[in-house]
């Protein structure tokens, strides 16, 4: 798995690119740990973290994956930050869909999209 990290202004984007399955599943959890710690050593009003993450090539997601996203979510929303998902293909999709977890991710399918979703929030 590769994860590529990049910036639209207070906004933070991790383009995820391989399956996000076992130990890969734990990397993308210290990712996403390590961009709420920099958030809140920067000072940022209350430590907010607004995250994109673009799944667009990820492929394959097991259960460590899916925990991955509900703790970065619950991390992220407690420190009334914004966490969205962008570009979920069709597996991925419908392992959300079948998890219960569209209730609790506000999905997109374009970035500008995703951007204005958060804004918004």
């Amino acid at each position: 798995m590769q994860v590529n990290l990049r910036h639209k202004g207070s906004i933070t984007i991790l383009d995820i690119d391989g399956n996000v399955i076992g130990p890969d599943a734990l990397a993308l959890k210290n990712i996403i740990d390590q961009q709420i710690q920099v958030t809140h050593n920067e000072g940022e009003p209350g430590g907010k973290l607004n995250l994109i993450l673009n799944l667009e090539r990820v492929q394959m997601m097991d259960s460590s994956g899916l925990g991955v996203l509900v703790a970065a979510h619950t991390t992220i929303r407690r420190n009334e930050g914004s966490i969205v998902l962008l570009n979920l293909g069709g597996n991925i999709r419908s392992l959300i869909v079948m998890a219960k977890l569209m209730t609790i991710f506000n999905c997109y399918d374009s970035e500008a999209e995703a951007i204005a979703g958060i804004i918004r929030s």
